[in-house]
């Protein structure tokens, strides 16, 4: 029997050559069907590696309880058979160092895997790693339609197998040991040559495309973006990845997804661009959609629906506009947000609070005209009916746009009146003021950090893994010729500019140089961080 040093890590990204790793493929005889109530009546086991057998491991298990006549039926091992055999807590401690450090392999792997890891787990021995590899669903992605079914015994049968499946556990895991073989050569002439493709075979759903996996043979093991293009070089999709190759082909292993389907049949090329850092694998990621607006990204079009609000103060009597483009050079502009619902929600938050006019039609310092029901509610400051002038109207827009600034006693207000609305027992009411508080609340936020980020000039800083990143209003610089981006930032960098905010948020970073010092005001900073808290706890107890 050979024992690894140490245990193999079975995750999707490993490049480890199939042809240097241990499997370990398993089979059990049990009372039932639940490892919980049920226990093992016998552990059937063989090892192999590179396509030679290497250890074996066989033995009855008393289970403590009795067998019931079913089970006895399908498998022959009855009460008697099992009365003097050793209980699981003996077996146990040398099933485990037979297994340790080996890939575990199973016919309908679930079964036997949830059975083992649920007796190590309760002798306090550590469970076997996952993911476990399943030779019927390995079989539906390289088989089919070939054998029409997966069962055991009739893929010993499409294997010629010297060992048949007979419902006893060694029999069994030595025939499934075979077809695990026989699998891995013809997955082999199908691209399936490492650890993380047999993984992704496995894992996937949906139909196989075998035959372009060559499309990802001249990718690289690394971290980066990459493009499919159509046979007319048009970019089709661009997405990121932390192991280029390995993604790439675990498209063609199978998706479900419609979509993936229509893709892949269009797909005749695909490019890796390799980046240094996370950052610039979501950054990049982001300016090749905006540039080649692939039909299969949906990011490739949603950046058309963002809007913001814009308050123009040179107006004589400016109101709180939804637009598309941030123009205007005297106006001032909350956004982008994604979609129209939410600048609307924003809107009725600002409007909630301050009085502005809401009506569209374009005033003068001269204009009147009837004044609408809002008027009479004392929820509109009426310019239209002279009730107020310019200079006074000036000052409410003053004040609305300081609150965009130090919004402290705007969100104290818009809160109280939420709380009241509930203590009401006016519930919908609440909800929407709920909603409409915490729009305008994450927009603030997202302005705040613009601002700065934008601000600072040129920012050096330091990631966890030592890599120096270089950012010029809040632009990375990476020598594609992207400039810094300006504020308000324009809805064609709006995904950028969200990327490098959340990942700054996310992770932690030193810094070596700003042309000027990042910071934000003090002023409604605290106000809004427990506003958005209470906001996220509240959904998390629903």
């Amino acid at each position: 029997m050979q024992v690894l040093e140490s245990p193999v890590q079975t995750t999707l990204e490993e490049g480890i050559p199939l042809s240097e790793v241990t499997f370990c493929v398993v089979d059990l005889e049990t009372t039932g069907g639940s490892p919980v109530d049920s226990r093992i009546t016998e552990v059937g086991a063989v090892k192999y590696r590179g396509g030679e057998r290497i250890g074996v491991f066989q033995t009855l298990v008393n289970p403590g309880l009795a067998i019931p006549p079913y089970i006895t039926h399908l498998t022959g091992i009855d009460d008697l058979m099992v009365r003097g055999e050793p209980p699981i807590e003996a077996v146990i401690p040398t099933f485990a160092e037979f297994v340790r450090g080996c890939v575990f392999v199973a016919h309908n792997a679930r079964f036997d895997f949830s059975f083992v890891n649920a007796a190590l787990v309760r002798l306090d021995y550590d469970p076997v790693p996952p993911p476990p590899v399943c030779t019927a669903r390995l079989a539906r992605r390289v088989v089919w339609p070939d054998v029409p079914n997966v069962r055991l015994q009739t893929l010993a049968q499409y294997f010629r197998t010297a060992v048949r499946p007979c419902h006893r556990a060694l029999a069994d895991a030595e025939a499934a040991a075979e077809v695990l073989v026989g699998l891995l050569e013809l997955g082999g002439r199908l691209g399936i040559a490492t650890l993380g493709d047999l993984h992704g075979t496995v894992r996937a759903r949906g139909r196989p495309h075998f035959g372009r996996i060559r499309l990802a043979d001249g990718l690289p093991n690394a971290a980066g973006v990459y493009l499919f293009r159509g046979r007319d070089g048009r970019v089709l999709y661009v997405g990121k990845s932390k192991d280029l190759r390995t993604r790439v082909k675990s498209y063609f292993y199978g998706d479900g997804r419609k979509k993936i389907e229509e893709l892949l049949a269009e797909t005749h090329s695909v490019e890796g661009v390799p980046c240094g850092s996370e950052l610039e694998a979501l950054v990049l990621e982001t300016r090749l959609i905006r540039t080649h607006e692939p039909k299969y990204n949906r990011r490739g079009r949603t950046w058309r629906r963002y809007a913001y609000l814009k308050i123009d103060p040179s107006e004589a009597f400016p109101r709180i506009k939804v637009v598309r483009e941030p123009k205007g050079d005297h106006a001032s502009f909350l956004g982008p947000f994604p979609t129209s619902h939410h600048v609307r929600l924003a809107k009725e938050a600002l409007e909630e609070a301050f009085p502005i006019r809401r009506c569209t039609r374009a005033m003068g310092p001269k204009t009147r005209f009837a004044p609408c029901a809002l008027a009479d509610l004392g929820r509109c400051a009426t310019p239209c009916d002279g009730r107020i002038d310019p200079e006074r109207y000036g000052e409410l827009v003053r004040d609305l746009l300081s609150s965009l600034t130090s919004p402290g006693g705007l969100l104290e207000a818009l809160e109280e009146r939420m709380d009241r609305l509930a203590q009401a027992e006016r519930f919908e009411e609440a909800a929407e003021a709920r909603d409409r508080l915490r729009v305008l609340a994450e927009a603030l936020v997202r302005r705040r950090a613009d601002r700065w980020l934008s601000q600072s000039g040129a920012l050096r800083l330091r990631d966890a893994q030592g890599r120096t990143l270089r950012l010029l209003g809040a632009s990375l610089v990476r020598g594609d010729g992207a400039g810094p981006i300006p504020l308000p930032c324009p809805r064609d960098r709006a995904d950028e500019l969200a990327v490098v905010r959340a990942w700054l948020t996310r992770n932690r970073v030193r810094l070596e140089h700003a042309d000027h010092p990042p910071a934000e005001p003090v002023d409604g900073g605290g106000r809004l961080h427990a506003l958005l808290t209470r906001l996220r706890e509240a959904d998390r107890r629903q």
